[in-house]
């Protein structure tokens, strides 16, 4: 009796063990993966439970004394006002290293990431050229030097803003990036932000953002991250922020091989202050009215591989040393103002299409 409840117990112990080991495939699988309605198959970056709603900053935001330090309005920090309106996604620039080449300290780099990760935000690194030193120097000495390829809080790699991918040469500079970044950071996500091509007979002169570029791109990156604007054109067409939205990530998606797609910059101006053109354009409520647009058609489109929407930008920032004299720096663009103590109505977007996301995930599994 005794040795045949031990060779029963084995049997349900095997059978236990099976039935586990198959629901942590499950688990797995569906962690990295979820499939469109046409059955394609998506992956996802690493430590994504949620999609990714997410703002465009630089690092002088975050920084005490800097001038542009933005802190909210009950006394906390730059991140204790991104969490409170619902951002949990920062693409990281750096005006100050472009400028002049000169980077900042490990350890304003290192408490940068702490605090992200303390508030559970996610970090794309963007690296830049500055006028001395390559992108290239700046991932040795942040991801390399600094040890940031190991922080908790790195969730991508941006190798490059809207580089030419009609340029042999800076196609190899991407290339001797990505090969240096994965070596470094292996388990994080490499994309590259944005894209041009110089139009064939016209020196100079650019193809913006078209998706039948990404091609050329499509074999250095895990992430396809296209850039949008041009809401106020569509606008006068009758074409809303949505359909542009979803119009434009369609034309992506048809090139983009099943990876996953971040539109990593979007925006709208504010009407306060000068963008691209020599007026202020938009207003307020326009700007509002743009973010949700483009905010619920990405949610929308969680599942047909798109994974979030980074906009453009949350608060100025020091000028680059080559802006035109239109955008200057950046509050046009801006939704935070006044260091952290004005937040136009775009500013709680983030929170309100979040919310309505998890409303309708609830009424969904409601009996």
């Amino acid at each position: 009796m005794a040795a045949s409840n031990v060779k029963n117990y084995r049997s349900s112990r095997k059978g236990w063990i099976a039935v586990l080991l198959l629901a942590l495939i499950i688990v797995l699988l569906v962690g990295l993966w979820f499939r469109n309605e046409d059955g394609d198959t998506y992956t996802l970056p690493r430590n994504l439970s949620r999609i990714a709603y997410g703002v465009n900053v630089d690092i002088s935001a975050m920084i005490a004394g800097s001038g542009y330090t933005v802190r909210a309005a009950n006394g906390g920090d730059f991140f204790d006002l991104a969490a409170q309106l619902g951002i949990n996604t920062l693409r990281i620039t750096d005006v100050r290293w472009t400028n002049s080449g000169k980077m900042r300290s490990r350890g304003v780099w290192n408490a940068v990431f702490q605090e992200a990760a303390s508030h559970h935000i996610n970090i794309i690194l963007l690296l830049t050229d500055s006028n001395h030193r390559s992108a290239l120097a700046e991932a040795h000495i942040l991801l390399g030097d600094y040890g940031l390829a190991h922080a908790p809080a790195l969730w991508m790699v941006d190798l490059s803003n809207e580089p030419d991918v009609s340029d042999a040469q800076e196609m190899d500079e991407l290339r001797a990036e990505a090969a240096y970044v994965r070596r470094v950071a292996p388990k994080v996500p490499v994309t590259i932000g944005g894209w041009k091509s110089e139009i064939a007979g016209q020196p100079g002169k650019f193809d913006w953002q078209d998706p039948a570029d990404i091609p050329s791109l499509i074999d250095l990156v895990d992430v396809v991250s296209p850039h949008l604007y041009g809401f106020e054109q569509d606008a006068a067409r009758g074409i809303s922020p949505a359909e542009s939205t979803r119009d434009f990530l369609s034309a992506v998606r048809q090139q983009a091989q099943r990876k996953p797609i971040l539109l990593e910059e979007f925006g709208a101006g504010n009407g306060l202050a000068t963008t691209t053109q020599a007026v202020p354009t938009g207003s307020p409520s326009w700007q509002a009215s743009v973010y949700r647009g483009v905010l619920q058609e990405v949610t929308a489109e969680h599942s047909q591989g798109v994974i979030g929407a980074v906009a453009w930008i949350i608060a100025p920032r020091p000028a680059p040393s080559d802006a035109s004299g239109y955008q200057g720096d950046m509050a046009g663009w801006a939704f935070v103002l006044d260091h952290g103590q004005r937040l136009l109505p775009a500013a709680q977007t983030f929170s309100a299409v979040e919310h309505s996301q998890q409303d309708r995930l609830q009424e969904g599994s409601s009996p």
